[in-house]
């Protein structure tokens, strides 16, 4: 009976983590803040500094915030981001103007960048304590996949709403952060493991942990693979954002976009289900190799022109996406001590975020001056460069254990 107990009360927290998960996709406003921006009589310029002020204050407090998930508990440092997500959700209903704005796009990244990391670190510690890491995979691809396919329908939602009240959009995003915050009480916090992590962990601080663990031989390898997970999302993300501009180009309307959007988003939901499947039958070195090489030739394959085509490898690459990147984070997650996980996890999301803002101004360069299929079809070499990166990383595993 008891251990019937402890079995309900942790399936208890692990549902509380979905419901955590889905409620903070459901974003009512993907698909149309830029037409709220620009009904507030924003120009693209404006804009465009609010869109960079969002990514740019994600990127400067990544590291910061996932010390602070270490140093003094993931659980709080995410329930800060999701209250930094209502306030910004009440800011927008309250405030007008440009700089006011602007403030809240900062608050939006930094509240980005409180549960980047901390999340799954604490998923992690919480199936380690109860012996069930093995599970982290599964359940981590469950919640993304859900928070998919929740995204997908707020997207449609939020379209019906805003034909009531742009406010209406805001209040129903801030009360779905509500919902996720509520479920996140309910997640037991785990202490950070301090005995075996690094030699005198308990005594330094967390940025000279993760210091010490990166310059280590084991550290220094998974830099590689670090280096490889950003170079293809850097590759993928941007192409995912200007593939708007590419579809609109072959005269498409914005609902016809918004299809084939919604469209990629259900199959990256079905790509974080097959995940776990596609670990049991492929090792990581074969799964990425193959991901990375379907992807650069898929971004090779804009240059032919031909629309029907286009949305399909904009569909296939938009699954292969989430699959890499799960795998490859599932891996990451496990191996990295418990103390400096959520900041080794920010780390490996500030890599990410460094190369795709490279790509977003390569895209916006080749948007206004060049060939965007071109530009697509040269992005390519990222993911050629990840693979180059990933075979120094297995490379350099098998020689450590032989």
């Amino acid at each position: 009976m008891k251990r019937q107990g402890v079995s309900a009360r942790f399936e208890g927290k692990i549902r509380a983590y979905y419901v955590y998960y889905v409620a903070s996709q459901t974003a009512f406003d993907r698909g149309i803040f830029v037409l709220f921006l620009m009904s507030n009589q924003f120009s693209g310029e404006q804009i465009g500094l609010l869109q960079a002020a969002l990514f740019w204050a994600t990127v400067a407090s990544e590291v910061p915030t996932g010390i602070i998930g270490d140093k003094y508990g993931r659980k709080r440092s995410v329930a800060i981001g999701l209250g930094l997500f209502i306030c910004y959700c009440a800011g927008v209903i309250l405030l007008s103007g440009f700089w006011p704005f602007l403030l809240l796009y900062c608050v939006y990244g930094i509240a980005k960048s409180f549960i980047s990391g901390s999340d799954r670190a604490l998923l992690f510690d919480y199936l380690k304590a109860h012996g069930r890491e093995d599970a982290f995979l599964r359940i981590d691809s469950r919640s993304k996949a859900l928070g998919a396919l929740a995204l997908t329908i707020a997207i449609a939602v939020g379209g019906y709403l805003q034909r009531a009240s742009w406010s209406w959009v805001y209040v129903a995003y801030g009360l779905a952060f509500v919902v996720s915050l509520l479920a996140w009480s309910r997640i037991q916090e785990i202490l950070p493991e301090r005995g075996d992590d690094l030699a005198h962990g308990a005594r330094t601080g967390i940025l000279q942990q993760a210091g010490v663990f990166f310059f280590q031989p084991h550290g220094r390898r998974l830099t590689w693979l670090i280096a490889a997970l950003a170079l293809v999302v850097g590759a993928i993300t941007p192409y995912y954002i200007f593939s708007q501009a590419i579809f609109q180009g072959y005269g498409l309307e914005p609902h016809q976009i918004g299809s084939i959007i919604a469209t990629a988003e259900l199959l990256s939901a079905a790509a974080y289900l097959l995940a776990e499947r596609i670990s049991r039958r492929l090792s990581l070195e074969r799964a990425f190799y193959l991901g990375a090489m379907m992807t650069a030739g898929l971004l090779v394959l804009n240059r032919a022109g031909d629309l029907r085509l286009t949305a399909v490898i904009f569909l296939a690459v938009a699954a292969l996406g989430p699959l890499l990147e799960v795998l490859i984070g599932n891996h990451l997650i496990g191996q990295v001590p418990s103390s400096i996980r959520a900041t080794a996890m920010s780390i490996v999301s500030f890599a990410e975020s460094t190369v795709t803002s490279l790509g977003y101004l390569g895209y916006g360069y080749a948007l206004a001056r060049l060939d965007l299929h071109g530009f697509v079809a040269a992005s390519a070499l990222l993911p050629c460069l990840a693979m180059g990166c990933a075979s120094v990383y297995f490379k350099r595993v098998r020689g450590a254990f032989t």
